[in-house]
């Protein structure tokens, strides 16, 4: 993937507003230049470039050459939306979403029914215009300009006896108090619109709505709204929040300074923008005193997403001091670019599981797993009937993949095609499309698109949220927006699987540790790691792949004092096959038709069959978020931390590889499900430490893959320990429940870790070691390096050479303070996704 500026300077507000309304303009439904306004009933004499043409696009006349036919129709807002339109009085209606996408696909839906004449009579005939802001703006430098631009469209609408409807997203742009030039247009075209000289069709979030629109009543009783279904789906189910509003309190406090550092150095540059594009953690999303002291900053409130105490701003830079020292604020930090980090079933365990008595039909049926990701194609055979839910945060108007990276981690989780099929063959999968048709995305969608998870994991049974992308970890886990965001979810019973990253080596080293990726960094997610198999279904062979990223984490948090506080946690937490594997291609993908070389034999990808190869811990993530599901089937009731517990606890630790490459070590599903049947099904918060956990004799702690067997690790990874004991899986511990981490049974005394009797019992053992793997246990390995090395701030080892094992590098590189973190450069994954470690592939069929 192209490196590429997290923020580039702007000149004005204007460029700013513009570039920002650019977003849904240019990659929504997004009209070519042949297809711009081209002006009906337009004047014998008027020129070729009257304003109309020049500031507006014709939806209808792209409806009426299919531009919108493969988009999927909101046909109950469209209804409503047309309902309005047609209607005598208040014809004036507003679209209402926090996604430009969703509100370019109502506006795309009345396009295409006015040029189908499937309205009512008083639409018959009539034109539906978008107004192109973007120009708009940039041709109205001053107050005047932009009345004169506005009164000369105004003017030839009027022309059209009444036959055009103009479209303005966001509304609030030029109508009401935060409309520009201080709503220099604003009542213009109110007047216009109360004289029935225009008639509007207006989009909006539902709080820009609400303060610029609703609560002036010169404007309020012109518009109707029109609010989408899922909100409306969202705040019916009302155990959901019930449930929702339990967990909306992070036990995890902020630390330190309140403004992350890549911030704090991008304000502080010699060539600090006027205004950047910022997330804001708050205690209140809807508090009227908060929105009011944004206001009065220049603040604008782009998204919100109220289940995580967040929200995207677009702000000056001025304001970034007085904001940070409010009492009502917590954290903020900039809106980073998101990326994709990039023969299963035999060498998973899932052949080997399936054979068990009583385990032919487990699938991970009836469990809904999220792919956040670049889209999932409806068009691909092999996840047919698969996706029950689909919905757009980059603004680009589509959920099919045309950069063809989620599609493919869709199919590792629940695919079915021969050989190449996923664990999970029986989940419902709900597309969440957050990286665009370039693979790259904000953190603000991904927010917004987790803010949906929490929204709807009840209507479509969300127990797994998969993430192969990520952004660097500069945060410390416990100020940074995305990891909290992971913790809210996990706290409400949803397991979110992470891929580490794909950061390893560079062309100077062969091993960097320290390179795991945000939301990877993030205690509470299972954290995948990528294993090389070989191209072989046994494991004898198996290691970590030279790409896969290393622990410690290395994201941190700022003291008044300037001195840094590494959060040097033990990750990855396992591995799972990620080199060289095969699955599903979208038709007609990016990643293919720039590396031809993936695709599967020598079929196309059109009819939808077609098969490519990718590499990554991206891939691997998906093959544990489908060994959840199924886990998830076999016992319902388990909670994240068991489902954590059971995954590590059953792993096989791979020979010579050290707990900061592999975790536990690798996925062994065969082991997991034989443990997770046996977990009791009535646990609660009541259930006393030491209590039975299982409900017959343990497992003998062994698999057999593919003729091997071997030992489980039998242990579990917590902040900074290596744990284990039997009576990990014999006893209940306290740390199974919800709302905690595995980590808290140990606490810091005097600089000792020591087990808290209140969360473990007796039994569970805790190591102050991390351990090199012998392929036995992990607890029987070679002593790499004490836990206490991790526990200090500052430099780890010889601040160079961790033992033997590989190139540490400095601190500074490290965390890459200075590069990856001022530059807001993101690592480019997508060579590794295509070309892996140079060994031996998966074979095709």
């Amino acid at each position: 993937m192209s490196r590429e500026k997290r923020v580039r300077t702007r000149l004005g507000w204007r460029w700013l507003t513009a570039l920002g309304l650019a977003l849904s303009l240019l990659t929504g439904i997004v009209v070519s230049d042949s297809a711009k306004a081209q002006n009906i009933a337009k004047p014998a004499n008027a020129s070729a470039t009257s304003a109309l043409s020049k500031y507006a696009w014709d939806l209808t006349a792209a409806a009426e050459r299919g531009r919108f036919d493969s988009l999927t129709e909101r046909r109950e807002e469209t209804n409503r939306a047309i309902e309005i339109l047609s209607s005598p009085h208040k014809n004036n209606p507003v679209v209402l979403s926090d996604s430009p996408a969703v509100r370019d696909l109502v506006a795309s839906g009345v396009a295409r029914r006015i040029a189908k004449g499937d309205v009512p009579e008083a639409l018959q005939g009539k034109r539906l215009f978008k107004l192109n802001l973007e120009a708009l703006f940039h041709d109205s430098k001053t107050a005047g300009e932009l009345v004169n631009n506005i009164s000369a469209i105004l003017s030839e609408v009027s022309q059209s006896d009444s036959k055009i409807i103009l479209l303005v997203d966001p509304l609030q742009s030029l109508m009401g108090p935060s409309a520009a030039f201080d709503g220099a247009a604003s009542a213009m075209l109110r007047d216009a619109i109360k004289n029935g000289d225009v008639q509007c069709f207006g989009a909006s979030t539902d709080i820009a709505f609400q303060e610029n629109v609703a609560s002036d009543e010169s404007l309020a009783p012109l518009f109707a709204g029109v609010q989408m279904q899922e909100v409306a789906d969202a705040s019916q189910q009302t155990e959901d929040s019930a449930q929702a509003n339990a967990t909306k309190t992070n036990a995890e406090k902020f630390v330190g300074d309140k403004v992350s550092a890549d911030l704090r150095e991008l304000v502080d540059s010699r060539n600090a923008p006027a205004r950047v594009k910022a997330i804001l953690q708050v205690n209140d999303t809807n508090s009227q005193a908060l929105r009011a002291r944004l206001a009065e900053y220049g603040v604008n409130v782009e998204a919100q997403m109220p289940q995580f105490g967040t929200l995207a701003l677009d702000l000056p830079t001025k304001a970034i001091e007085k904001i940070a020292n409010s009492s009502s604020t917590n954290y903020l930090s900039l809106d980073r670019p998101i990326n994709g980090l990039g023969h299963v079933e035999e060498t998973t365990g899932d052949e080997a599981m399936l054979a068990q008595p009583g385990n032919s039909l487990l699938d991970g049926s009836a469990i809904g797993v999220a792919i956040l990701d670049s889209g999932v194609s409806t068009k691909q055979k092999s996840l047919a009937g698969r996706i029950v839910y689909s919905r757009d945060f980059t603004g680009e108007g589509t959920t099919e993949d045309p950069y063809g990276h989620g599609t493919f981690v869709a199919s590792m989780v629940a695919g079915k095609h021969g050989s190449y099929g996923g664990i999970a063959t029986g989940a419902n999968l709900v597309n969440f499309r957050v990286l665009n048709s370039q693979g790259t995305g904000t953190l603000s969608a991904l927010l917004g698109a987790l803010d949906a998870v929490m929204s709807n994991r009840t209507t479509y049974n969300i127990r797994v949220v998969n993430m192969s992308l990520g952004t660097t970890a500069v945060d410390s886990y416990k100020n940074d927006p995305l990891c909290r965001a992971v913790r809210r979810l996990v706290d409400a019973g949803i397991v979110v699987v992470a891929a580490a990253g794909n950061d390893g080596k560079d062309l100077l080293h062969p091993k960097l540790y320290g390179r795991i990726h945000s939301p990877g960094n993030e205690p509470s997610a299972i954290t995948v790691g990528a294993s090389n198999t070989f191209g072989t279904d046994a494991r004898h062979d198996d290691g970590v792949t030279t790409y896969s990223s290393r622990g410690p984490t290395r994201s941190y948090w700022k003291d008044l004092k300037g001195v840094k506080h590494y959060d040097n946690l033990l990750k990855p937490d396992m591995v799972a096959p990620g080199n060289k594997i095969i699955g599903a291609a979208a038709p007609g993908n990016a990643l293919l038709q720039l590396n031809p070389g993936l695709l599967v034999g020598n079929a196309t990808t059109a009819n939808g069959k077609g098969n490519m190869r990718l590499s990554g811990t991206s891939v691997s993530a998906p093959i544990v978020a489908g060994a959840v599901a199924v886990l998830l089937e076999a016992n319902p009731s388990l909670s994240p931390n068991l489902v954590k517990m059971i995954l590590m606890y059953t792993a096989q630790p791979l020979a010579k590889f050290n707990t900061l490459e592999q975790g536990a070590g690798e996925l062994n599903l065969e082991g997991a499900v034989r443990l997770a049947k046996l977990v009791r099904t009535d646990l609660s918060s009541s259930t006393r430490v030491g209590s039975p956990l299982l409900t017959s004799a343990p497992p003998t702690p062994q698999s057999t893959i593919a003729g091997q067997t071997f030992s489980w690790s039998q242990g579990v990874l917590f902040k900074y320990d290596w744990a284990k004991g039997p009576e990990l899986v014999t006893r209940y511990q306290g740390v199974y429940g919800l709302g905690v981490l595995l980590s808290d049974g140990v606490l810091l005394s005097d600089g000792v870790l020591v087990a808290d009797t209140k969360q473990l019992s007796s039994g569970v053992l805790v190591s102050d070691n991390i351990m090199l793997s012998n392929g036995i246990t992990m607890g029987d390995g070679v002593v790499l390096m004490s836990n206490g090395v991790l526990l200090a701030d500052g430099v780890l080892v010889s601040d160079g050479v961790l033992i033997a094992d590989g190139v540490l590098v400095s601190d500074g590189v490290l965390v890459a303070d200075g590069v990856l973190v001022s530059d807001g450069v993101l690592v480019a994954d997508s060579s590794r996704e295509a070309t892996g470690d140079n060994t031996i592939c998966m074979p095709e069929e």
